[in-house]
């Protein structure tokens, strides 16, 4: 394990995760505690090493991927060139969900009244942009306009005495800008040394959007918890 180690850069924690998630073949076992591991094993811990950092795939796609295939097919695998694919593939999957979408096209994909689009405008929610003779929505405002159109279908209604106000939108605005400015200054610090790295940025957008999401989640779930039960 430690020659392993040694030529593929990785440390044996890592490599014992991956044989552990299937993406590496179990060692011959010479001993309680040591085990012999060929040249066609280390090339498929470089092979895996070398996907998830040129194409940022999960393991559970990786090991999808390398499934059932033979030492010698493995050898002919090109990482560059699977990886020119999967990005590609990724970049066209980011234009057709992620674009921006005109006025009728917004109104349609979601069932919201033009005066609910023009209210959420007017909060200062969702920035349309205008573009010669025509409004165009970036991604993060449809994504803000589907979340609010499916939070009506669900039966919390302005008749039914769900509605903002201006106090909660200027919260949203104050301590959002505040937090984001707080979240760019930490990510710099933190992972200055790796943001030159290819993709990475793409790489972790979403699963950061998704971190931020959740304990945003959990904060607004305790603190529905602590009011109702009277603790504040």
């Amino acid at each position: 394990m430690r020659e392993v180690c040694a030529r593929t850069g990785l440390a044996r924690s890592t490599i014992h995760h991956y044989i552990r998630e299937g993406l590496l073949p179990e060692p011959v076992k010479t001993g309680r505690n040591t085990a012999l591991y060929d040249e066609d094993f280390v090339r498929r811990v470089q092979l895996v090493r070398t996907l998830q950092e040129k194409t940022h795939m999960p393991l559970a796609r990786i090991r999808e991927a390398l499934q059932g295939l033979s030492d010698a097919a493995v050898d002919t695998i090109d990482p560059d060139k699977f990886s020119g694919v999967t990005q590609t593939v990724a970049a066209r999957l980011r234009l057709a969900s992620e674009r921006a979408v005109s006025r009728t096209e917004l109104l349609e994909m979601t069932g919201v009244k033009p005066e609910e689009l023009d209210g959420l405008a007017h909060a200062g929610l969702i920035g349309p942009e205008k573009h010669a003779n025509a409004t165009r929505y970036s991604p993060v405002d449809v994504r803000i306009v589907l979340a609010f159109a499916k939070i009506r279908e669900a039966g919390a209604t302005v008749e039914r005495g769900f509605g903002g106000t201006p106090q909660i939108v200027q919260a949203y605005r104050k301590h959002l800008t505040a937090l984001a400015r707080t979240e760019a200054r930490e990510m710099v610090r933190m992972m200055g040394s790796l943001a030159g790295m290819d993709g990475f940025v793409s790489a972790i957008e979403e699963p950061l959007s998704e971190l931020i999401a959740a304990l945003h989640r959990k904060a607004l779930v305790n603190a529905i918890t602590e009011l109702t039960e009277g603790k504040d």
